[in-house]
């Protein structure tokens, strides 16, 4: 599900590994193999389909600073995060990421409040060119797309902080930019949308944590906690809620899911690793926006146009439909994700 293999081990002792040392044990693998084909079977119509997991390793305990509210540098990114109240949240530019493909660009909005040191991490390995030339080198069809260097990168060329473990960002407490849409979701007391951006939400326990929908962008590591360092993944597909307050979310795809929907897919015997990397899965280049770069918009649950598509899946509103015998029906937020574009609307 999320694993690592090292160079020197071989192409096909990757399933007992995590991005290199540790997938799961076969029984979890298998057990997960059949959720994803099961889920991916049962939405194999849906639009929009993206996702996909990883993990990583290194060990450290040096600390990241975590944007705050009083780091100058972070002022006007922390004043937009919690003041939106409107129908569309404007993603600050330094929490914009572009990932260039071959088939195009891969825009990626953050979001700190989900994981404020992997979110922190994430923007420094870029800064570093750490991605470049690096790869998509596990891709799992309807899954998740998985990057970074599978352990192949010159640790003398990078800061040892950056190649540090992380610990484990699951949940966070609640924020109040929290909006409820869902309160009958299969794995969570409730979901709903921090910003635009999925959440699982516990009131009771006052917590949030990111949910793997589509697009969702998380790190990945071992299978103990405390082990994301540089590889992330991308979520391809509607499998992998079972990952939900398992893995430390740090934002969702706002253009490009159609071109990672391209990349070439590993063979799923062999935990979905490539055998062979060429162009076609590389990462040309990695990088935060500039203050001048163009703007991009997350759609908010209070969005007339999102409120009207929700209303017509809880209640079928709609002269296609016959049978509502079950309605009002619970929303599967994954799939009423809210949009995203270069201007609001």
């Amino acid at each position: 599900m999320h694993f690592k293999r090292h160079k020197n081990v071989s192409k096909h002792a990757h399933l007992n590994t995590s991005l290199g040392q540790n997938l799961f044990c076969s029984t979890v693998y298998g057990a997960i193999t059949a959720l994803y084909l099961l889920t991916n079977t049962a939405l194999a119509g849906k639009e929009d389909s993206e996702s996909q997991v990883l993990t990583t390793q290194i060990s450290s305990d040096v600390k990241e600073k975590i944007p705050s509210v009083s780091d100058n540098s972070t002022k006007q990114d922390n004043a937009i995060l919690h003041s939106n109240i409107a129908s569309w949240y404007q993603v600050p530019k330094s929490n914009t990421v572009t990932f260039a493909t071959d088939y195009g660009d891969v825009v990626i909005a953050l979001h700190p409040a989900l994981a404020p040191k992997h979110v922190a991490r994430f923007k420094k390995l870029i800064d570093a060119g750490f991605y470049n030339e690096q790869a998509f080198y596990r891709v799992v069809e309807g899954f998740v797309a998985q990057a970074g260097s599978n352990d192949t990168h010159d640790i003398s060329q990078f800061d040892s902080a950056l190649l540090s473990t992380i610990d484990a960002e699951f949940t966070q407490p609640l924020n109040s930019n929290v909006h409820v849409v869902e309160t009958n979701d299969m794995f969570a007391p409730s979901t709903g949308f921090l910003d635009g951006f999925p959440v699982g939400i516990d009131s009771t326990r006052a917590e949030m944590w990111g949910l793997h929908c589509p697009g969702v962008v998380a790190f990945a590591r071992n299978s103990e906690k405390d082990t994301a360092s540089t590889e992330f993944y991308i979520v391809l597909g509607q499998a992998p809620r079972h990952l939900d307050r398992n893995m430390s979310v740090v934002g969702r795809v706002v253009k490009g899911m159609e071109l990672l929907q391209k990349l070439p897919r590993g063979n799923r015997q062999s935990g979905g690793v490539l055998d062979n990397i060429t162009q076609k899965s590389k990462i040309k280049q990695a990088f935060v926006h500039s203050d001048k770069a163009k703007p991009y918009f997350v759609q908010m649950p209070l969005h007339e146009e999102y409120k009207k598509r929700t209303n017509t899946g809880k209640n079928l509103d709609n002269p296609f439909f016959h049978d509502n015998t079950y309605g009002p029906r619970p929303i599967d937020l994954c799939y009423y994700q809210t949009k995203t574009d270069t201007k609001a609307w």
